[in-house]
């Protein structure tokens, strides 16, 4: 698996002032259920078949393999919601179904790039711990055989399904534990809107989509 460090990612601490505003009050949800963790443990197993099959997979399989596992775990609304800022409330329906769609396949992308390769790496969950506003971050890390081990925290929201029903999923990864990835694009799309609005947001994204799939 090849490891690309983000210099430019804000600390964790921006992050959770993002998400102050957005959602409940704190509280203490160490004593759920497995659920939680559950969804980390499946995210796990997928990304350990994909990189141990990521060769004869290729890039375009290992990212049919992920697509419907990201979608599943990850809240790729509420991320982009987040990432896109003050912008959202100024687009109509149309215009934000595109940029969610845009923004989950740059995930998707991005995970089929980077978990490209397997040298007996593992994953291993230490546990989880309350998170603000009602989140729960679960302490997850690659673990490998000749290098440092890689942290991959989990940040995960509570939300309510198509069917009314309740379940988890992750709205932030922590590199490190100390680097979001959220408040990262959050930067980056901020930027990117004030020089040339919602078409160049499209476009960039269109772009790095396309640049993911050409590099791997």
């Amino acid at each position: 698996m090849r490891r690309r460090t983000h210099r430019s990612g804000k600390p964790f601490a921006a992050f959770l002032a993002i998400l102050l505003m957005v959602t409940g009050s704190l509280t203490d949800l160490a004593a759920k259920d497995g659920s939680v963790q559950a969804v980390v443990e499946r995210l796990n197993t997928t990304l350990l078949d994909v990189m141990q099959s990521a060769d004869t997979l290729g890039y375009r399989g290992r990212y049919e393999k992920l697509d419907p596992v990201l979608r599943s775990s990850f809240d790729f609304s509420f991320m982009t919601k987040i990432a896109v800022g003050r912008t959202w409330n100024d687009l109509d329906e149309t215009m934000r179904s595109q940029l969610v769609e845009r923004f989950s396949q740059m995930s998707v992308a991005t995970f089929a790039s980077r978990f490209d390769g397997y040298s007996g790496e593992r994953f291993e969950i230490f546990g989880e711990k309350p998170g603000p506003r009602g989140t729960i971050v679960v302490d997850d890390r690659i673990v490998r055989p000749n290098d440092p081990a890689v942290g991959l925290n989990f940040v995960l929201k509570e939300q309510t399904n198509r069917d009314s029903e309740t379940d988890w999923r992750i709205i932030d990864v922590m590199l490190d534990g100390k680097f979001s990835e959220l408040a990262r694009q959050r930067a980056e799309f901020s930027a990117v809107l004030k020089k040339g609005g919602f078409d160049e947001l499209i476009a960039a994204l269109d772009q790095r989509i396309a640049e993911l799939g050409a590099s791997s």
